[in-house]
């Protein structure tokens, strides 16, 4: 089995960086990308003592879902990553990943990491670790604040919302779900009154701002 896989959407690097591995004295091969599900079976199927994850891989989506499994089974995970988001490496450390390396760093540090790595769990400065995390746990915590008020809306005043959301006026909510007017506006005034905003407009706004559309 390869000491190293490689799963990364930008072929050029990839290879690069399996060549640059091989002629370390290192066994390294790469998984195409596709989907997740897909990879995992042959990554778990591989079982590398190293995995070097790209966090992204476009089309087939973010892959933090897979390292939990992966370190699960004995295999270490470190991120190869383009992508800035501190909150989104944050999350892939808390599922087990041991560290990370830019794409953008130069091509040395990173074959460096990516070699430490295969010897050592200690490859993220435990002080940086733990700002990540804190970060992420700040950050959710002060999302649970932001979307707890639209936690206190019914089933019926939350459907009203996303209707609204969606360009729907009382009347023709009404009309589609077959009730009176009055109703729609009873569940209209519920979602006003639970989000303390004045009008639809700024409920809307409010959701929008809080992501809860979109969950």
């Amino acid at each position: 089995m390869p000491a190293i896989v490689i799963v990364d959407d930008h072929e050029l690097l990839a290879e690069t960086l399996r060549v640059a591995l091989g002629q370390a004295g290192f066994d390294a091969v790469c998984v195409r990308p596709r989907r997740l599900d897909e990879v995992l079976a042959e990554l778990l199927e591989l079982r590398p003592t190293l995995a070097l994850l790209d966090l992204d891989l476009g089309d087939f989506g973010e892959t933090i879902p897979l390292i939990a499994p992966l370190t699960a089974a004995g295999v270490r995970v470190l991120l190869v990553t383009g992508v800035a988001s501190r909150l989104r490496i944050a999350a892939a450390l808390e599922q087990g990943a041991i560290g990370y390396a830019a794409k953008v760093s130069d091509f040395a540090g990173l074959l460096a990491k990516a070699q430490a790595a295969l010897h050592s769990d200690d490859v993220l400065d435990p002080a940086e670790r733990f700002r990540l995390l804190e970060e992420l746990r700040v950050s959710r915590a002060r999302r649970a604040r932001e979307l707890e008020p639209f936690h206190r809306l019914t089933d019926r005043e939350a459907d009203v919302l996303r209707a609204v959301a969606n360009g729907r006026t009382v009347s023709q909510i009404a009309s589609e779900w077959v009730v009176s007017e009055a109703t729609v506006r009873s569940h209209v005034r519920g979602v006003l009154t639970k989000l303390g905003v004045g009008s639809q407009l700024a409920a809307v706004a409010a959701a929008r701002a809080a992501g809860w559309l979109e969950g």
